[in-house]
């Protein structure tokens, strides 16, 4: 009896939890950006390990502007400004030729002003990191609307924007 009472609770526990796992809250936050057609997987796949690293830099700048960390948001504000570019398009270039013109100038904006923010931080300056953060934000939303949907979209609504 004690044999089979304890095979019977070691299905309900097994049912239960396959129920919790089958159950559980899925995320409803896309955690990437689709892909736009005229990027082919194997250009994703370049971009990604770019963005992969710029979306922990993010993450991280996010987190030290909010506790007012100036040591981590100089030093995340200042990888993101060491990381290495994606080139001006050259001759022949797969990636780069895909890419337009507009995502090479906010890709320059977002550089400028991480060093910007880097000076601000190791000054200590609130307001200035918290402007600079705010301009750095808009470039990588520019910059992903320009990914998303193409440079023209993306000019139009930086033109009308204050």
């Amino acid at each position: 009896m004690t044999k089979s009472r304890a095979v019977v609770g070691s299905l309900v526990l097994a049912g239960l939890v396959g129920m919790a796992i089958f159950l559980r809250p899925r995320p409803v936050a896309k955690e990437e950006l689709a892909r736009p057609a005229s990027i082919t997987p194997v250009m994703l796949a370049v971009l990604r390990t770019k963005m992969g690293r710029h979306d922990l830099q993010m993450k991280a700048l996010v987190a030290r502007v909010i506790l007012l960390d100036d040591d981590v948001v100089s030093r995340a504000a200042g990888e993101m400004f060491d990381e290495p570019s994606v080139a001006r398009p050259l001759t022949g270039d797969e990636l780069n030729g895909v890419l337009p013109e507009r995502f090479f100038a906010l890709q320059d904006e977002l550089r400028s002003r991480a060093r910007r923010l880097v000076v601000a931080s190791e000054r200590h300056d609130r307001a200035a990191v918290a402007d600079e953060f705010a301009l750095l934000s808009r470039a990588c939303l520019s910059c992903h609307e320009v990914y998303l949907r193409g440079a023209d979209v993306a000019t139009s609504r930086q033109a009308g924007s204050p």
